[in-house]
């Protein structure tokens, strides 16, 4: 939460000033739902250490008026607070009291005044977004069939500061308005006048005001196409946030979460959903809650992040982060490791299936150019793919080759550019820590280091990529093929001097070769 919010009337005031934190200083609140209805709507409760004294302990539930009488009743100096600011008016009223008496209550927050200041609360809070498996399959479910909906709310969300503007404005001009009516009614009827004040029943709805969705070309709406189609746009959205919510540092908090995203997917859309999940968890104020029961999916999440939840009677307990709550999921899931050849002195883990062809094939061509004396193959070390350094699958392949005594290398992606790349700076600093030989690519990927001339593009193509761009995604796109051929299809026609010259780097004025010194390394590990 921020230190300064607005609660009423424009005006900023904090949540410790109010008496709304706890007895740690965090704001807590408390929904209670009732058992007896289908659709139940919860009583909403701040539990903060509030005033108890009377006529100190309602002041959050009274408006303007009947604070600035409620100073009056007390005596209240009033020159003591602005009394066109109702935080400064109880903030007056507070302190005439000498014991508050403070107490651990929980605030019930029904009342209209009391109310609003949790819708204000509320304006805070991260926007919440559920993406359910088994869903109702009905137009009106917008939030799950079509993501349209939550941008349209994070829209809003990012133009608050001028959308609370243009409700302050309407309610001054509306209030002018009531205020001159009561004026006329005070000439004729003074007592009645008295009795009436202006207010707004409720606070205007903006998300109600905007349908956003996604037609085809023959004006069928989302919600009419399948489950794998929408799921298909639910996926572009996520990927397009995760863009995003990069350039947008400032943008505001939000919390996603997936039931089971890999249903009605291709194992390839699966990959790319969670490798956009993990973008958005990487960026500044984004949380990503999923689940899964399919080992392929769990096996591409971060080892860190993993829970086990686990049903025990009528209880449910949460393990993470231990060698034994690894072993259940891998057990509940039934994780396999990629098998490693009984002849092999050693392993070199890298993500994909890609990365063995890429690594092959540039041993193969350094060999061949008097540049390396062995290639892995010959040193008999294995080439296996875990989809990522620190996720589940990696655990269990490491617990096979510490069972069998063989040691082990690693080589990941840099992602330089990207949100990702600290993160796996920082999981070669504790490989190398740990005294393991762990390497990560100077450049973004494998991809980068394609030269371009051998994509064969037409003579007068100006096509070109840097160091940090998603080459894989601009060839793909180039050639139209599919991203995950990119590094055989064009790899695979790198000659030994394109990889030499694709390779070389500069330190301390001298010319260096990554792959060639990478290999080099690498084969003294069975040493």
């Amino acid at each position: 939460m921020p230190e300064e919010l607005v609660l009423d009337a424009a005006h900023p005031t904090n949540l410790g000033d109010e008496y709304l934190l706890n007895a740690d200083g965090q704001l807590e609140i408390k929904k209670v739902y009732p058992a007896t209805s289908v659709n139940p709507s919860p009583k909403i409760y701040i539990t903060c250490d509030h005033p108890s004294v009377a006529s100190g302990d309602d002041l959050l539930t009274l408006k303007r008026a009947a604070l600035i009488a409620r100073a009056n009743e007390l005596d209240v100096p009033g020159e003591n607070y602005n009394g066109a600011v109702n935080a400064s008016i109880r903030q007056a009223i507070r302190n005439s009291f000498q014991d508050l008496q403070i107490v651990h209550t929980d605030l019930y927050v029904d009342k209209e005044d009391t109310k609003k200041v949790y819708e204000a609360i509320e304006n805070y809070l991260p926007l919440f977004a559920l993406f359910q498996s088994d869903r109702r399959s009905q137009d009106d479910d917008k939030e799950v069939t079509d993501p349209m909906q939550i941008a349209v709310k994070q829209a809003l969300l990012e133009l608050d500061a001028e959308l609370n503007h243009i409700k302050q404005e309407v309610q001054l001009r509306a209030e002018e308005t009531a205020n001159r009516t009561l004026e006329k009614l005070q000439e004729m009827s003074p007592d009645l006048a008295d009795q009436l004040v202006p207010s707004f029943k409720s606070e205007p709805k903006f998300d109600s005001q905007f349908k956003l969705s996604i037609k085809s070309e023959d004006d069928i709406s989302v919600n009419k196409r399948g489950s794998g189609v929408r799921r298909l746009i639910l996926l572009s959205f996520f990927r397009a946030e995760a863009e995003r919510r990069q350039s947008q540092r400032d943008s505001n908090s939000v919390i996603f979460a997936f039931e089971e995203p890999e249903t009605s997917q291709h194992p390839d859309h699966q990959e790319m959903l969670i490798n956009s999940f993990i973008e958005l968890s990487n960026t500044d104020n984004c949380q990503i809650l999923l689940t899964t029961h399919t080992p392929a999916l769990a096996g591409l999440l971060p080892l860190s992040s993993l829970r086990f939840v686990e049903k025990i009677g009528h209880d449910r307990s949460v393990e993470m982060g231990s060698d034994a709550a690894f072993e259940k999921i891998v057990e509940a899931l039934g994780i396999l490791p990629d098998p490693i050849p009984k002849d092999a002195t050693a392993i070199l883990l890298v993500e994909g299936k890609s990365d063995v062809f890429f690594v092959n094939h540039t041993a193969d061509q350094l060999k061949a150019g008097g540049h390396i004396a062995h290639t892995l193959q010959d040193k008999r070390i294995a080439i296996v793919p875990i989809g990522g350094c620190g996720n589940i699958k990696h655990w269990k392949t490491l617990q096979l080759a510490n069972q069998f005594g063989i040691p082990y290398c690693v080589f990941l992606d840099s992602d330089l550019g990207t949100s990702e790349h600290q993160t796996n700076k920082d999981k070669i600093a504790e490989l190398h820590a740990d005294g393991i030989k762990a390497y990560l690519t100077k450049k973004r990927e494998p991809e980068n280091y394609i030269n371009v001339d051998c994509l064969q593009l037409p003579a007068n193509s100006n096509f070109t990529f840097t160091d940090t761009d998603d080459a894989k995604t601009l060839i793909a796109n180039e050639k139209r093929s599919r991203k995950q051929n990119v590094l055989e299809d064009y790899w695979s026609l790198m000659t030994v001097e394109q990889i030499r010259d694709a390779e070389m780097y500069t330190e301390e004025g001298e010319n260096r070769f990554e792959f060639t010194e990478m290999l080099i390394d690498i084969s003294t590990v069975c040493d």
